[in-house]
C-alpha cells in the first residue's frame, strides 16, 4: 500500500506519519527530513529552504527514486511532502498510489503552531511547546539529547510564504488525483481529514478512512 500525505506546513504530518508507518508496516519517505540530511553542509540548498522555497522538480524527483531504489519495502511507502506540484505527481505515477491523504487547518494555527515548534534533528521527532511537549523541557523523550527549532519555522514572513506556496499547488494535485483515481474511486481513495482537532483524534480519523 501506498500513501500520499498532503497539508501544509504544521498540519501534523510528521506526527501522523509515524502514526500510519507503524500501523501499516510501511517505509516513511519524508522528503524535508532527507533533504536537511542530504544539504546539511550545502549553504546554498539549506538557504532555500530555510527561505521557504522549493528545490527544482528534476533533482526532487531524483532524490526520491534514488531512496525507493535503495529502501525497497513490500509493504509500500507513505510519501510526506511529496509530491508538491503537478510535476511531482507525474512523476510518482511510476508506483501505484493506494491513497492520498490531505491535512487541513486554519492558517493562524499554523502559524501557532510552527512558532512553537520543537524537532529532534537525528529522528525527526516533532514536539511542540503548547499541544505536544516532550517529558522534558527542551530534550527529546527517547534520547534525551537537545531538541531544535528549524530556521524556517522562526520567522513568521517565511511561514507566511509556504503557506502560500502549499495553497497554490493543492487544488491542482486535488485535480490530478481526481483524474488519477476516477471519479467512481476519487471520494474514497483522496481522505480529507480535518488537522485542527487534537493529535489523536486526527489519527483515528485517518486510521478508520483507510480501514473502510
Amino acid at each position: 500500500m501506498n500513501i500520499i500525505l498532503l497539508g501544509p506546513p504544521g498540519s501534523g504530518k510528521g506526527t501522523q506519519s509515524n502514526f500510519i508507518v507503524n500501523k501499516f508496516g510501511l517505509k516513511l519517505i519524508s522528503f524535508g527530513k532527507i533533504l536537511r540530511n542530504k544539504f546539511l553542509s550545502n549553504n546554498l540548498v539549506s538557504k532555500l529552504i530555510n527561505k521557504g522555497n522549493l528545490i527544482a522538480n528534476k533533482l526532487a524527483n531524483k532524490i526520491i527514486k534514488n531512496y525507493i531504489i535503495n529502501n525497497l519495502n513490500v509493504n509500500g511507502y507513505l510519501f510526506d511532502g511529496f509530491p508538491r506540484n503537478i510535476s511531482q505527481a507525474k512523476f510518482l505515477s511510476f508506483i501505484n498510489i493506494n491513497y492520498v491523504i490531505e491535512l487541513y487547518i486554519s492558517d493562524y494555527l499554523i502559524i501557532d503552531r510552527l512558532l512553537n515548534r520543537k524537532i529532534h534533528l537525528k529522528s525527526g521527532r516533532v514536539y511542540n511547546i503548547k499541544y505536544n511537549p516532550p517529558i522534558v523541557e527542551g530534550l527529546d523523550d527517547y534520547t534525551g539529547e537537545k531538541l531544535i527549532s528549524r530556521k524556517d519555522d522562526l520567522n513568521i514572513n517565511v511561514i507566511k510564504k509556504r503557506i502560500l506556496t502549499y495553497k497554490k499547488f493543492i487544488n491542482d494535485l486535488k485535480s490530478f488525483y481526481k483524474n488519477y483515481f476516477g471519479l467512481n474511486k476519487f471520494k474514497k481513495n483522496y481522505i480529507l481529514i480535518n488537522a485542527n482537532n487534537d493529535i489523536n483524534k486526527i489519527n483515528k480519523n485517518i486510521i478508520y478512512n483507510l480501514n473502510n
